[in-house]
């Protein structure tokens, strides 16, 4: 059995809601399918969900909300309307506008996927299933034995099943949001729940690229990509696949294929156990802009654990959330994202020097981080060494370089001007070696 997850572009309108069809009856296979809420199209240059969002700023601020709502049972009732449905979607409508002023934010937010869900289900003629009924988050995480305890008398034989995406239910039984991109980690954890033999992940573009095609003009496809190697570039910003949906998949090894819902003849990308890289390849390019880099250095650091407790325990005190903290022998870097940057940097580098004897703090700002991602980083750290002298040739200043012993991924720190130069440079490097374009496994 294959559980098929169709992301907002997919259902953005009655013409994909189409496509959606061809793709599930095309393979009897296909019979639990996740939806996510309708995203943008030509036409429709909003999400529902960011409707939603709006709706709740609106009455949270005491204003008028329903020239939003109406937008939004618009935009439902033409994909209802478009796929000449008989489904009273207008009762469900009403029943959630009755709810704005009292409902939780999670409960308003979740209903694009809802709407979603009861669209398709009808769509398809299959069974609807809320997963609220039976997705449980108990202190934040699914517990996956007791919500396959509940699934399973829901379940009718031989019928498809649609259930929509984001959310579950908490141990009070009230609404649980996941992350945005959560329709990711609800088809992971379902298929994980029907132990299926494959999770798709129907998207717009067909399949992982190697690096930003918004930065790599025609970046080659990943063919085959391991959950580890996924994970990392997931971590490090790649937009096509939620990172914690990785987890639910990779403990029972259920092979993932992502997926274009409007060119499904293309193929894409299937993550599994391992890649099929050759030892001198990197897989994928992904980074993020705007660190800020505080550099300790005290000789023989990093053989005074004390130090580095005491380290930890100013950074706790201005609230500090440290993205990276790589040790040498006398410095420890601390990078933190520009976003969670919430305390006064002059003040934090002032009580390290005072507290901690240290003799030299500096501050780096406008760091951007890229990092290449190979399983064979781990035997090969020849590569490293080889991609930053490629940097070097191009007269691209590297402000640090992270490799664990352990690690699948080298990260190199870029000013943030250089980051796309950084991106581009790496990934030529990697395909003057590559073989031949491999097949889809």
């Amino acid at each position: 059995m294959k559980v098929a997850k169709f992301g907002g572009s997919s259902v953005a309108n009655a013409a994909q809601f189409k496509k959606v069809k061809q793709i599930i009856t095309s393979d009897s296979s296909r019979k639990a399918i996740v939806v996510s809420a309708a995203g943008k199209s030509a036409d429709q240059p909003v999400k529902v969900t960011d409707l939603l969002i709006r709706i709740n700023r609106l009455r949270r601020a005491g204003e008028n909300y329903l020239a939003t709502f109406d937008q939004l049972k618009k935009r439902i009732l033409s994909i209802r309307d478009g796929l000449k449905l008989n489904l009273d979607i207008e009762s469900d409508l009403m029943a959630i506008f009755n709810r704005i002023d009292s409902c939780s934010y999670d409960y308003l937010v979740s209903r694009g996927e809802f709407l979603s869900g009861k669209l398709m289900a009808a769509y398809l003629g299959f069974q609807f299933i809320d997963p609220a009924q039976f997705l449980l988050f108990e202190n934040g995480r699914v517990d996956l034995e007791k919500s396959r305890e509940q699934l399973m008398p829901l379940l009718k034989a031989n019928q498809g099943i649609v259930v929509p995406g984001f959310y579950g239910a908490d141990e009070f039984g009230m609404i649980h949001l996941m992350p945005r991109g959560g329709s990711d980690i609800s088809g992971a954890l379902l298929a994980n729940i029907l132990d299926a033999n494959l999770y798709e992940n129907w998207t717009d573009v067909s399949g992982i690229k190697m690096a930003d095609p918004n930065i790599v003009n025609h970046s080659k496809k990943i063919d085959r990509i391991s959950y580890d190697e996924l994970h990392e570039l997931s971590l490090m910003g790649a937009k096509v696949f939620q990172e914690d949906a990785i987890l639910p998949v990779k403990q029972k090894g259920i092979p993932v294929a992502v997926l274009n819902t409007n060119r499904p003849q293309e193929g894409g990308t299937l993550v599994v156990n391992s890649s099929s890289t050759e030892k001198h390849e990197v897989v994928g390019i992904a980074g993020k802009r705007d660190f800020v880099v505080i550099s300790v250095k005290k000789p023989g650091l990093n053989q005074h654990q004390d130090s580095v407790a005491k380290i930890s325990a100013i950074l706790r005190k201005f609230d500090l959330n440290v993205d990276f903290a790589p040790f040498g022998p006398d410095v420890i870097d601390l990078l933190v994202s520009e976003k969670d940057k919430h305390c006064d940097l002059k003040k934090l580098v002032k009580v390290l020097k005072e507290q901690l004897s240290f003799q030299e703090v500096n501050v780096q700002d406008n760091i951007a981080l890229v990092a290449a991602v190979s399983s064979h980083l781990r035997m090969q750290p020849a590569l490293a060494c080889r991609l930053a002298a490629a940097l070097d040739s191009k007269d691209i200043p590297v402000h640090l370089v992270i490799q664990k012993d352990q690690d699948i991924k080298v990260l190199f720190g870029v000013s943030n001007s250089e980051y796309a130069e950084t991106i581009k440079n790496i990934y030529s490097n990697i395909l003057s070696l590559m073989p031949s374009k491999r097949a889809l496994a």
